[in-house]
């Protein structure tokens, strides 16, 4: 498998390929995360010898990018993920899928409301249903004097792959976009959700509802898993290779 760093604009993607590829992969990480996810590299290693090449941006403020914390917007990372996916779609046709992880999978679910759907089949990995309660749950885990008091005039301090002060309004944007709700755009048997049973910034009941509401998604609850789904290297691992196999389905 080889990689390579491609940028759209302002947006760095990483390839993942193994030779000829007819299929592509989109592959959006989580808040906080970047292209270089390692979840993402292991996802190609399962799919790139099998005719799949993998592609994964950085969102705004995330991973390489550098602009100011202003740009950080629901809008803006949905932007950018459709002009990969419109790039993947021009530069190659054929099939295009997409794996979305936490905060990139809230938004490919906004996506999917925004216009018609080309993916074939979608993977969401512990997708942030509520991502405005899993922003305050994961200020509050890491930040124990957090309160959304403080946050409304100071904003959200933390820290990436650099030290970023988010404004409030990025928060209040988020409260629009809860899915923990029904909609068609997005309940179909080629959605497959995997989550945690015992994830700390995801709600398991957020979780649960949205599939209650959407029964067509499917589904795979690794029970004792947290969220990054690192305490056992078998739950990554067990997540990875069902994903995969949806995929290449």
């Amino acid at each position: 498998m080889t990689t390579e760093i491609i940028r759209l604009g302002d947006i760095p993607v990483k390839i993942y390929t193994n030779g000829a590829a007819d299929r592509s992969i989109l592959a959006v990480h989580g808040f906080g995360g970047s292209k270089d996810s390692l979840a993402i590299e292991g996802l190609a290693q399962r799919l790139c010898g099998k005719g799949f090449r993998v592609a994964a941006p950085d969102l705004p403020c995330h991973g390489e990018r550098t602009e100011n914390e202003s740009e950080l917007t629901p809008e803006r990372c949905i932007a950018d993920i459709s002009t990969v996916e419109y790039w993947l779609a021009d530069q190659y046709g054929g099939e295009i899928s997409a794996f979305a992880t936490s905060f990139g999978a809230c938004c490919i679910l906004q996506r999917l409301e925004l216009r018609e759907n080309r993916f074939r089949r979608i993977v969401l990995r512990v997708p942030a249903v509520n991502m405005a309660d899993s922003m305050l749950r994961c200020m509050k885990l890491f930040q124990p004097d957090f309160t959304l008091e403080k946050a409304q005039t100071e904003g959200f301090h933390v820290r990436m792959s650099r030290e970023l002060h988010i404004p409030f309004s990025f928060y209040d944007r988020l409260l629009s976009l809860n899915e923990v709700r029904h909609s068609q755009a997005w309940n179909s048997p080629d959605i497959l959700t995997i989550y945690s049973g015992k994830d700390e910034l995801v709600a398991r009941a957020d979780t649960e509802e949205f599939l209650r509401l959407n029964p067509a998604v499917q589904r795979m609850c690794l029970e004792e898993s947290g969220h990054r789904m690192a305490e056992k290297p078998e739950y990554l691992e067990n997540a990875l290779n069902r994903a995969a196999e949806f995929l290449s389905e």
